[in-house]
């Protein structure tokens, strides 16, 4: 079921999250080049993702 990508999205949100929670105050995480690039990785593959998600679960 393509709708399983869902959980996939909310996976790379939820680490999104993790690395900003982390971040402070925000200049530690602006300085942290490994963090930017797992944090815009993140965002790829979210959009990435989001493209194979089904019409019903996007209306959602």
């Amino acid at each position: 079921m393509k709708d399983k990508i869902y959980d996939r999205t909310i996976k790379y949100a939820k680490k999104i999250g993790r690395y900003m929670h982390k971040a402070d105050p925000f200049t530690d995480f602006e300085n942290n080049d490994e963090k930017v690039d797992a944090v815009i990785l993140n965002l790829e593959q979210i959009g990435e993702t989001a493209k194979k998600l089904s019409d019903e679960t996007k209306q959602n």
